[in-house]
């Protein structure tokens, strides 16, 4: 099982749209996709609220229930499966506090929910902060996709993720593979030239060469409960996905394996 934590401390980032039309895209090329909605504002599960998603099902019952992934999985229309978020997530850091024993338990419950679907793939659209949720992501994740805007002050929030990230690696004992994803970018605004040039003087290869242009059709297809691709395949912003999917899958063959455990 594949898991990729979508997250940026800073919001209004794109992190809510990558994480759906990543989906979709990897949906495209027959992969198995589950959509895991960790932002107590549900902007994710806003989308499909009106597609027959059970709500009463959501993420927060994993953690003050124990209900299993499996059963909060739900099918959506276009083949994608999503875990409804809810408002309640707020109440995880107090209910639950930030031991190791919470921390780790998305983790732990993502290796069950692979036993039941072995092929499936799991994006989890994290909230802009740092808190339980996003922290389970990451320490569950094997790789996260930061998505940065290209503006100047998402470069200061770019640094902030890298030495968040950094700073969790002593605890997880392994390095945190990450990505750099520039989000909003205008072909014609010279600041966005700019602030690529910063963040790959910065972070190197960790920044995608993938980036996603701002496009109508991605505000559009939100508002229609769509992924881009439903709203037009064809579109600028598809192919934006497509090529992020395509360069994605490389970085991905470069991950660590596990090391496996002695019988």
């Amino acid at each position: 099982m594949l898991k990729i934590a979508i997250f940026n401390q800073k919001a209004g980032v794109g992190a809510t749209t990558t994480a759906l039309n990543l989906a979709a895209a990897c949906y495209r090329k027959k992969r198995q996709v589950a959509l895991l909605d960790m932002d107590p504002q549900a902007r994710l599960t806003e989308i499909y609220k009106h597609t027959g998603l059970n709500l009463q099902q959501h993420l927060f019952k994993f953690y003050q229930e124990a209900t299993p992934l499996d059963s909060l999985c739900q099918p959506l229309r276009n083949g994608l499966q999503l875990i409804p978020a809810s408002p309640e997530l707020v109440k995880v850091d107090a209910q639950c506090g930030r031991g190791p024993a919470t921390l780790q338990k998305l983790g732990q419950g993502l290796q069950v929910l692979a036993q039941a679907q072995p092929a499936l793939e799991v994006l989890m659209d994290c909230c802009p902060c740092i808190g339980v949720l996003p922290l389970s992501a990451v320490f569950a994740s094997d790789l996260v996709l930061v998505p940065v805007a290209t503006d100047y002050l998402s470069i200061h929030s770019a640094v902030k993720m890298d030495k968040a990230l950094n700073a969790l690696q002593p605890v997880l004992k392994r390095k945190i593979q990450r990505r750099y994803l520039l989000t909003r970018a205008e072909k014609r605004k010279a600041m966005t030239t700019e602030v690529e040039l910063e963040m790959r003087r910065l972070f190197g290869s960790e920044v995608l060469i993938s980036k996603i242009h701002e496009h109508a059709a991605l505000a559009e297809s939100a508002r229609m409960g769509q992924h881009v691709f439903e709203y037009d395949a064809d579109s600028s912003a598809a192919q934006d996905f497509m090529a992020l999917y395509f360069e994605l899958q490389d970085v991905i063959k470069q991950l660590p394996r596990p090391t496996p455990v002695a019988a």
